[in-house]
């Protein structure tokens, strides 16, 4: 049974896809000062100010998948059977406030998903995917296999990642943030760079009206258990993961056209990454990155960065990345070939805790 991304909706730095045009530009748009009297870049949604309040969080977040629905002119009558998948990696952390006069005062896991569900009238089925920088990739790989092992027709999948000092913090303090741009794959890169966003997708088992778009084929998920927080640098898990998820879109190494990487730019992601690619292939496939233009969303990133791949498919050009760097580890996709010239798309992402996750999308032309 096929799935298919019939719709998508996306607000990061770049804009938001309700109002095109995305603006792809490869530097952050905003700075923020640390304890220790540092400015770290970041990028956050554009045209919402950053603060932690829980108006912020759940207005946008509704704002996000309401505008999905109503894009995807799926009628009322169809929300109460529609279920939700959410993945992120901090959810509401930052709107929580402590409270002395509880012994646990951290809300549920799924706080946002039901949020959600309840406002927008879904059905009760809503679950939340919480495994670090993989979390919404996850959901898009159970999303497909609900759909295929279910009455449900549409699933939601949203992947959400906001502001708040804890993870800003936390990456300072481990010196993995960049003094300048994020740049995956270059041997001069010096980290990454942190950002919010809302990634919302709708998965369906009808095809949707357009000219193009993409069919979800085969994917696969699974931990790394050589090390407490990362995977090897030796790329052999990842190899692993990817050639699973290949093998179960019925597909080859060889007939993969294009590789939506991870690329962090961090040493041992950008390492492990590429060890794993020249394992996977005889010789790796164009590669496109979209982390230097939103930033790295963490749990997000999956559902941000498809979401963003399906607007790309009524574009002519791929943005550009303008570091004038020579030295790319990987071969970077030309700007001036459309996506949709490339008809099977691996992608690829990785999580803090050793998660990998990949899976196949094809671009299907009506």
């Amino acid at each position: 049974m096929n799935v298919y991304i019939h719709s998508s909706l996306s607000h990061t730095a770049c804009g938001s896809s309700k109002s095109q045009p995305l603006r792809f530009h490869n530097a952050a748009n905003c700075s923020l000062l640390m304890p220790d009297q540092v400015d770290v870049p970041f990028y956050s949604m554009q045209g919402i100010d950053i603060d932690t309040s829980e108006q912020r969080v759940f207005d946008s977040l509704t704002t996000v998948t309401k505008q999905l629905i109503e894009n995807s002119g799926l009628p009322p009558s169809e929300l109460k059977n529609t279920a939700l998948m959410l993945g992120s990696t901090s959810l509401d952390i930052g709107t929580i406030e402590p409270n002395q006069g509880q012994n646990i005062w951290l809300p549920k896991i799924d706080r946002l998903s039901q949020h959600l569900q309840q406002s927008l009238g879904l059905s009760p089925c809503h679950l939340i995917f919480n495994t670090a920088c993989t979390a919404s990739i996850n959901a898009l790989i159970y999303g497909k296999k609900l759909l295929q092992h279910s009455q449900f027709r549409h699933l939601i999948v949203v992947g959400c990642e906001f502001y708040n000092h804890l993870t800003v913090d936390g990456f300072h303090s481990l010196d993995l943030i960049s003094k300048g741009r994020l740049s995956p794959f270059e041997t001069g890169r010096d980290g990454l760079i942190l950002g919010e966003g809302i990634g919302a997708l709708l998965l369906s088992k009808d095809k949707p009206n357009r000219e193009r778009y993409f069919s979800l084929l085969g994917g696969h998920s699974a931990c790394d258990t050589s090390s407490l927080t990362m995977t090897a640098e030796d790329g052999s898990h990842i190899t692993q993961v990817l050639n699973q998820a290949i093998a179960r879109s019925n597909l080859t190494a060889a007939d993969i056209n294009l590789v939506k990487v991870h690329g962090t730019a961090t040493y041992n992601n950008d390492i492990s990454e590429y060890n794993a690619l020249l394992q996977s292939f005889s010789t790796p496939p164009p590669i496109i990155a979209l982390k230097p233009f939103i930033g790295h969303t963490l749990g997000a990133c999956g559902a941000i960065e498809i979401a963003l791949m399906d607007t790309l498919l009524c574009a002519e050009n791929l943005p550009l990345i303008e570091t004038g760097a020579t030295d790319k580890m990987l071969p970077f996709a030309a700007t001036d070939r459309a996506l949709y010239h490339y008809k099977n798309m691996l992608i690829n992402h990785c999580g803090f805790g050793g998660n990998n996750a990949a899976l196949v999308l094809t671009v299907v032309t009506a």
